[in-house]
């Protein structure tokens, strides 16, 4: 689901991104802005990642366990980032995702937080 995910933010394909990974309640907790909660404001976020200087995205799960009808990813991220006016920079991160299942095969994040090894 990663490799996918990560696949159709890169080719800026972020409403379908979203469609397909998050639940219509789902809550995003990105590091450095407020929380997107619901699939408009998760959206919004997706759509304005290229103009603050998201280029490439790579996620690496770590650990992911599931128990009932909840489930959860945790992992790192890597990301190349360029600013207005300057040259593309490496930063990598960690991140958690809560799954929910809503059938017997359709899994759907409900909650996902990430934030930056860096200090800015």
């Amino acid at each position: 689901m990663s490799r996918a995910r990560a696949e159709r933010i890169g080719k800026r394909r972020f409403d379908e991104m979203v469609d397909e990974f998050y639940a219509a309640d789902a809550k995003l907790m990105p590091s450095g802005s407020v929380t997107a909660r619901g699939l408009e404001e998760i959206r919004g976020f997706w759509r304005s990642t290229p103009d603050q200087g998201l280029v490439e995205l790579t996620l690496e799960p770590r650990d992911v366990e599931i128990s009932g009808d909840l489930g959860y990813e945790i992992g790192r991220f890597s990301r190349t980032l360029r600013r207005r006016h300057g040259a593309p920079f490496q930063e990598t991160g960690k991140y958690v995702v809560i799954y929910r299942r809503e059938s017997p095969d359709r899994w759907r994040a409900i909650a996902e937080m990430f934030n930056s090894d860096s200090r800015r």
